[in-house]
């Protein structure tokens, strides 16, 4: 009896944790957008000019991956429900640029001292982009990254 108990709290638990993930916000809304995808960090490389590659190789060496949805025929509904989403999970807010029709949001999910989850929020009139990136990061290389310098490769 006390397994099935312990496996039951185990999966409650487990799902609670999943739900405050952007994945989750992924999943219920990519059938909504324009266009969505992911992929695996060890991909992005490919896709992007060599010499960005090297800008942001120190961010996707400790990434998991990346998750991207346009929004523009429900870009203000779901604009609305993805601010519930983050008003409701434990993603902090690190930068809020505002000027007219126009956002830029930048989020964090931390556990255990480490950046589990970086979201970009990107809104201009009626298009909506938001960017999820699964990672590993300290603060400190999050502040490496912002500074220009390089990251320790080292993945935990």
């Amino acid at each position: 009896m006390k397994k099935v108990f312990l496996l039951i709290f185990i999966v409650t638990f487990s799902s609670c944790a999943i739900n405050t993930s952007f994945n989750s916000f992924y999943q219920a809304n990519e059938d909504d957008s324009e266009f969505s995808f992911g992929l695996s960090s060890s991909l992005i490389a490919r896709f992007l000019p060599d010499d960005d590659v090297e800008d942001i190789k120190p961010l996707l060496k400790k990434a998991k991956h990346i998750r991207i949805l346009v929004f523009s025929e429900f870009a203000e509904d779901k604009s609305e429900k993805f601010d519930k989403f983050i008003n409701r999970s434990k993603f902090e807010e690190m930068v809020k640029l505002k000027s007219k029709d126009d956002k830029i949001a930048f989020f964090t999910l931390q556990r255990n001292k480490k950046i589990k989850e970086i979201v970009l929020e990107i809104s201009s009139g009626d298009e909506l982009v938001l960017i999820g990136l699964k990672t590993n990061l300290t603060q400190e290389d999050l502040d490496k990254i912002f500074e220009g310098k390089k990251v320790d490769q080292q993945v935990m």
